[in-house]
C-alpha cells in the first residue's frame, strides 16, 4: 500500500499525491492517469479534498481570538473573556446658555433632553441633545443663566416591546445602527392596561446583583446589533409576560461631529426662543465602534485585570475601554515621584486629535471607572501632559548627479519626512525619540542622499503670567544631559528692583573648568549691556533639570505668550524618552517634583523669530556633495 500524504492545502499537490497513490495500486497498473476522464475524477477529489481542507481551516482559526478574521467570531470570544466592546459613541460638548425671559411667566426655566441644536461642519448638520436635564432663576438681568450644559450629539429614538412567556429575559434586538450603548436607558411598565412603570439600571456585572435587582445588561450579537438581557430570577430579575419594555436610546455620527463649535437652538425652550450660547468646550469624543483589531488586543487585557485597578496596565486598560478620547495614557505611583508621594496614583491623558480632557472627564474616571475597582485609602491625581519640543537643525549631503531634485526641493521632501517621523511614532505619551531613526529615514527617502547631520535643541515652552511682582517658580526635566552654556531663553521685559530690563535667560557654568555632570546658574542677561543682572535659577547638566525662581515677566516680545527655555543636550545623550527624573539630585530641589512620565515629545513648530529670539524649530539645508 502506498505511503499515505495528508499534510498538504495546495490543490495540485493534493491532485499528484492522489495520482501517485492510486498509480501504487496494483489494481490501476496499466492506468493512464492523464487520460480526460480519471484528470476529471482527480479534479473532484482534489477540489473536495482542498474545501474541505480549506474549511476546516477557517474554522479552527474562529475558534480563537487571535486568528479569528469575523468580527462575530471576535465580539463572541471577546464575551467569553468578559469583554464588551465598545459602541459608537457621541460627540460631547459644553456650552453656557443664557435666556432672555420673554414669555416665561414663572421665575424658573428648565432645559430637558428634549432641547435640541444644529451644528454644521464641512456643510454637514449634526443634532445636538441636552444631556442632562437643568433648572435656572432668572437673574436681576431677567436672563436664565445655564453654565457648563452637556450637549450630546445624535438622534433621540425608542423602540416598544412585548415581553411574551418565552422571551422573559430577552434578548431584545435595537433595530438601528450606530447606537451609542452609554446612552441606552429602560422603562418596563407592567401591562398595556397597567401603566405603571419602572426605569432598570444598566450594568456590566454580577457583582452586587441579587434575583430581584432590576438591572439589564448590553452586549453586540452575531449581525453586530445591539441587544439588551434581562435576569433570569436567579441573577437579576426576570421579566413577566405582558411587560411592555420601552428602550430608548441616541443614534450617533461618531467621530464625524467632533469639533463642532457653533450650535444653533432648534425651535424654542419652552416657548423662549432669545438664547445666546458661548462655548466652553468643541465637540469631543465622538468615536466609531471599537474595530476588530481594538477587540482582539483589549479583550484579554481586560480579562487580565478582572475588572480591577492594581497595577498600571489595569489603570490603562479601564481607562482606554471607557474614556474614548483618551488616546494614550500612562500611570504611575507616586513612588516613583522624586521626593516620592507614597499612597497616590498619577494618572496622564493624551486626548485624540480635537479632543479636551475636561473636569467632568476626570472626575468620570475617578469616580465611576476607578473608585469601584482601585484599593481603598489610594488617591488617584491628574497630571496634564507636558510638551517638550524637540528642534532640528540638519545638514544632508547629497549627490546631483543621481536625482533631478534641486537643493530646495530635496530639503522639503526631508522636512515632510522628519515631520512624518514625529507624527508616526511621537507625539503622545511614553514614546522614544531616536536620533539615528531620522538619519535612517532621511537616508532611505531618496537615492541621491549620501549622509546627513543632526543637531537637536529641547524647548520648554512655560506659560509665566504677566505681572510685576508675582514671579514664576517651578522644576523643569529636559529627559537627557543638559550641554552646558546653551541654555537660552526668548526674549522678554521683566521687572528688577523696581527697574525694567529688556533681556533673557541664560546659564553660567558653576565649576572652573566647565563639567558636563556639574551644576549651573540661570541669570538675566540685559540686552541692552549683554551683563547679568540678576540670578534667576539653577541647573543641575547631568541630571537634565532646571529649577526657575521668581522669574517675573512684564511683558512678551515678538508676539508670543509664553517663555521658550531651549537649551542643546549633551552629545552622547541625544535619545529622549518619556520616563523617570534622571537623578536624585533633584531633591535638593524639590517641591513636588513629578516622574516626568506625563511628558510628550513633539517636533518644535517655530518660525524664525527675531524679535522674541526664537530660531526655526525644523531647518534642514541640502548640500550637493559629488564624490571625486
Amino acid at each position: 500500500m502506498a505511503e499515505l500524504n495528508v499534510t498538504e492545502l495546495d490543490f495540485d499537490t493534493i491532485k499528484a499525491n492522489l495520482r501517485t497513490y492510486l498509480a501504487a495500486q496494483p489494481e490501476f497498473t496499466d492506468y493512464d492517469f492523464t487520460g480526460s476522464a480519471l484528470s476529471l475524477l482527480l479534479d473532484v477529489l482534489a477540489y473536495n479534498t482542498h474545501y474541505n481542507a480549506v474549511l476546516a481551516n477557517l474554522q479552527a482559526n474562529e475558534m480563537f481570538i487571535d486568528t479569528a478574521i469575523k468580527r462575530s467570531s471576535v465580539v463572541s470570544l471577546a464575551k467569553m473573556l468578559g469583554y464588551s466592546p465598545r459602541s459608537t459613541t457621541s460627540a460631547k460638548a459644553q456650552v453656557n446658555l443664557t435666556v432672555t425671559k420673554d414669555v416665561t411667566s414663572g421665575s424658573t426655566l428648565s432645559i430637558t433632553p428634549s432641547v435640541k441644536f444644529n451644528a454644521t461642519i464641512n456643510n454637514t448638520s449634526f443634532t445636538f441633545n441636552v444631556n442632562e436635564s437643568q433648572t435656572a432663576t432668572v437673574d436681576g438681568n431677567n436672563e436664565f443663566v445655564f453654565t457648563n450644559v452637556e450637549l450630546i450629539e445624535g438622534i433621540r429614538l425608542s423602540n416598544s416591546f412585548l415581553i411574551g412567556a418565552d422571551n422573559t429575559s430577552g434578548p431584545l434586538i435595537i433595530p438601528n445602527n450606530n447606537v451609542d450603548t452609554t446612552t441606552i436607558e429602560v422603562d418596563v411598565q407592567v401591562s398595556s392596561s397597567n401603566l405603571s412603570s419602572s426605569t432598570w439600571t444598566k450594568t456590566s456585572s454580577i457583582v452586587d446583583i441579587t434575583s430581584t435587582s432590576k438591572v439589564f445588561w448590553v452586549e453586540e450579537n452575531n449581525q453586530g446589533q445591539y441587544q439588551v438581557v434581562f435576569g433570569d430570577d436567579n441573577v437579576g430579575a426576570a421579566l413577566l409576560a405582558g411587560n411592555i419594555v420601552t428602550i430608548s436610546y441616541i443614534v450617533s455620527e461618531g467621530a464625524a461631529a467632533n469639533g463642532a463649535r457653533t450650535f444653533t437652538l432648534v425651535g424654542d425652550i419652552d416657548g423662549e426662543t432669545g438664547v445666546n450660547i458661548t462655548i466652553v468646550s468643541p465637540a469631543a469624543g465622538g468615536a466609531a465602534s471599537e474595530s476588530i483589531d481594538s477587540v482582539r488586543f483589549n479583550a484579554p487585557k481586560f480579562n487580565a485585570n478582572r475588572n480591577r485597578a492594581i497595577t498600571t496596565e489595569d489603570y490603562r486598560t479601564l481607562i482606554k475601554q471607557n474614556l474614548t478620547k483618551a488616546r494614550e495614557v500612562t500611570v504611575w505611583g507616586g513612588e516613583e515621584n522624586s521626593p516620592p508621594v507614597y499612597g497616590t496614583v498619577y494618572i496622564s491623558i493624551d486626548p485624540i486629535s480635537g479632543s479636551v480632557l475636561t473636569e467632568a472627564d476626570k472626575n468620570f474616571v475617578k469616580e465611576t471607572v476607578l473608585r469601584p475597582r482601585s484599593v481603598m485609602s489610594i488617591k488617584h491625581e491628574f497630571v496634564d501632559p507636558d510638551y517638550l519640543y524637540l528642534g532640528l537643525e540638519g545638514v544632508v549631503n547629497y549627490n546631483p548627479k543621481m536625482t533631478n531634485l534641486k537643493a530646495s526641493d530635496l530639503s522639503v521632501l526631508v522636512e515632510a519626512e522628519i515631520q512624518d517621523y514625529f507624527d508616526e511614532e511621537l507625539g503622545t505619551l511614553s514614546k522614544t525619540f531616536f536620533l539615528s531613526r531620522v538619519s535612517e529615514r532621511v537616508k532611505l527617502l531618496n537615492t541621491s542622499v549620501v549622509s546627513s547631520l543632526f543637531k537637536m535643541r529641547l524647548q520648554k515652552r512655560i506659560a509665566v503670567g504677566i505681572s510685576s511682582t508675582s514671579g514664576y517658580t517651578a522644576i523643569l526635566n529636559y529627559l537627557t544631559a543638559i550641554d552646558p552654556e546653551t541654555v537660552r531663553s526668548s526674549n522678554f521685559i521683566t521687572s528688577i528692583n523696581g527697574l525694567q530690563y529688556n533681556g533673557y535667560l541664560q546659564d553660567f557654568s558653576d565649576d572652573a573648568v566647565q563639567s558636563d555632570t556639574g551644576h549651573g546658574t540661570i541669570k538675566f542677561i540685559d540686552r541692552d549691556t549683554n551683563t547679568p543682572v540678576a540670578t534667576v535659577g539653577t541647573v543641575h547638566y547631568d541630571g537634565g533639570i532646571i529649577r526657575l525662581n521668581n522669574v517675573i515677566v512684564t511683558e512678551y516680545l515678538g508676539n508670543v505668550n509664553t517663555l521658550h527655555l531651549s537649551l542643546r543636550p549633551q552629545p552622547l545623550y541625544q535619545n529622549i524618552t518619556s520616563g523617570t527624573v534622571r537623578t536624585s539630585d533633584v531633591e535638593a530641589f524639590a517641591v513636588a517634583a513629578r516622574a516626568a512620565k506625563n511628558t510628550i515629545i513633539t517636533l518644535d513648530d517655530s518660525e524664525n523669530n527675531s524679535a522674541a529670539g526664537i530660531a526655526p524649530g525644523l531647518l534642514i539645508s541640502c548640500r550637493p556633495f559629488t564624490q571625486q
